[in-house]
Parts: structure tokens; sequence; C-alpha cells
């Protein structure tokens, strides 16, 4: 009995690090861009294709054709004539864009926090994040105020103004504090810290 309690405390670290690692992942899916307007757009003009063409097959099987596309060229077209050729480009070009806007992820407007618990997921808006790190180099010692924080994927950028003339290693106390405020909260995926002070006299 003794061996197997020690095998299950042995494992507990793997399992909470596998769990963990779940949870990231599920925030990220979960708060993943969606790419609604672009799937929208591409609804809608799959619709209006199809309502159009279903109209121009049954005026043409009732005997009244209705002409909305005009396809009287066709019959004279080439397959290996420059214009063919280019319409079918542009149509598989337009294929191609909403391939890749259902496919590739887009640009999230929450960042997705780090958690122990694939059931239970936090995220931060942008905009959150952005004060929380604002706050964090603002409360550091000679900081007299922040001027931008710029949020990047996998870095944080941070200006921030100082009265100090020379302000020797203060940049590195704001971005110790930036950093521990991040550890704290946890964003995925983690973030470096980038600080540059500019003086400014009070």
């Amino acid at each position: 009995m003794t061996a197997q309690a020690g095998a299950r405390v042995a494992k507990e670290p793997d399992s909470e690090a596998t769990d963990a690692r779940k949870a990231d992942r599920a925030a990220r899916r979960t708060f993943r861009s969606r790419r609604v307007r672009p799937a929208l757009a591409g609804a809608l003009l799959m619709t209006a294709a199809g309502v159009l063409t279903a109209i121009e097959v049954i005026s043409t099987a009732l005997g009244h054709p209705a002409h909305v596309f005009p396809y009287g060229w066709v019959r004279d077209a080439h397959w290996d004539s420059w214009y063919v050729l280019a319409i079918f480009a542009a149509l598989a070009l337009i294929g191609v864009c909403f391939v890749l806007a259902a496919v590739l992820p887009g640009k999230s407007r929450i960042v997705p926090l780090h958690g122990q618990d694939p059931s239970l997921l936090m995220g931060v808006s942008k905009r959150g994040l952005k004060r929380t790190v604002a706050a964090a180099a603002g409360g550091a010692p000679g900081v007299s105020d922040v001027r931008r924080v710029r949020l990047g994927r996998r870095r944080v950028r941070v200006v921030a103004e100082t009265p100090v003339r020379e302000p020797a290693g203060l940049d590195a106390e704001v971005t110790e504090a930036v950093r521990d405020r991040l550890d704290r909260l946890g964003p995925v995926p983690a973030r470096t810290v980038q600080v540059r002070m500019k003086h400014r006299e009070p």
C-alpha cells in the first residue's frame, strides 16, 4: 500500500501539468476569433449566386429566359481564352480567400488566461490587459505616467515617462513590476516585457 501511495504522489505533478496544458489549449480554442464577418459575407454571396442561378434555370426551363447572367458570350468563348482563364482564376482566388478565412485564426479581443482545470476557462479583454500592464508600470517608483502600451502575441511593449534625468536601472524596475503582474495573471501565451523610459520635466 505504501508503494501504491508513493506512485500516486509521484504522478500528481505530471497530472497537474497535463491538466494545465489541456486547460491552455481549451482556452485558446474557446477564445479564438470565429471570423463571423467573412463567414457572413461568404454565406450571403453564395446565397445570392444560388438564387440568381435558380431563377435563370427555372425561367429557361419554362421557355422564358430571364437573362440574369449575360452568358451569350459563352457560346463563342474558348477554354484557352485569356478572359475565360482570368475569370476562373478570380473565382479560384476568391475560394482560396474564403478557405483561408475559415481555417486561419483571426484576431480575438480576448486573451486566454492560464488555468489548471480544462472545464474552467478564463480570459481578459485586450483593453483590460493593457490597463493592467499600465497600472503595474505606473505604480513602479519613478514613473510619472505611462504613455503607451502595445500588446503583441509574444511581447508587451511599454513606454513610460519619468521626471528623473538619468533613469539608470529604472526600466529594469518597471520591467520587473510588469512581469510580476503578468506572471500572476497568466496570459496565454506568456509574453516578454520590453520597457522604454522617456524623460519629461514635471
